[in-house]
């Protein structure tokens, strides 16, 4: 009988983990994941559009249902996930300001809607929505099972910051804020040197 040493398989962890995170940081370091993102930029673009274009046709503009709102939240009839948000709505009523709230709201959405559907300052726009969203939860009338999924794809466009308008027009954008920038700024005289 052969004596035979028992086969060892080894594998080297450090190299399998370095792929692994190769793998997982692609999506937000290559180029080449650009067409991944603008999918998924223009279905949130689309859903804050849809938003905003409700909001313009209900007649934001000229009424003030955020007001409405903030009354039925400090009340209590409307189920706020956090009871503190019952005082920040009294304290916007109290300060009078959810007028300018429900006039710049339509805008605020078609702004983040145009920014990802066109690909210009989308980290900006996504950090903007966050925002937009986590109101919209805690103010009661959106729902973690809908706004959850929207506010998870609008903190990947933050951490893709490098790609994630990589099929866009902010490059176009920026030379033409460039070519504006050079129009308006006056141009430099020299220095009169002054003889004495």
């Amino acid at each position: 009988m052969i004596n035979q040493q028992p086969t060892t398989y080894t594998t080297n962890g450090n190299a399998i983990g370095k792929q692994a995170i190769a793998l997982i940081r692609w999506p937000f370091t290559n180029r080449l994941s650009s067409p991944i993102w603008l999918a998924l930029r223009l279905y949130i673009a689309w859903i804050w559009y849809q938003m905003s274009m409700g909001k313009f046709q209900a007649g934001w503009l000229t009424s003030d249902p955020v007001g409405q709102m903030f009354k039925l939240i400090e009340k209590g009839t409307i189920a706020v996930p956090l009871p503190f948000y019952r005082g920040v709505a009294g304290a916007l009523l109290d300060a009078g300001i959810s007028p300018m709230i429900s006039h710049s709201m339509p805008f605020l959405e078609m702004a983040v809607a145009l920014s990802l559907a066109t690909g210009v300052l989308v980290p900006a726009a996504a950090v903007g929505a966050i925002l937009l969203n986590i109101n919209i939860v805690l103010s009661g009338i959106g729902t973690p099972a809908f706004d959850g999924p929207i506010i998870a794809a609008e903190l990947l466009f933050v951490m893709s910051y490098r790609v994630v308008g990589g099929i866009g027009f902010e490059r176009l954008a920026r030379r033409i804020l460039s070519a504006a920038l050079l129009l308006v700024r006056p141009s430099r005289k020299p220095a009169v040197k002054v003889q004495a």
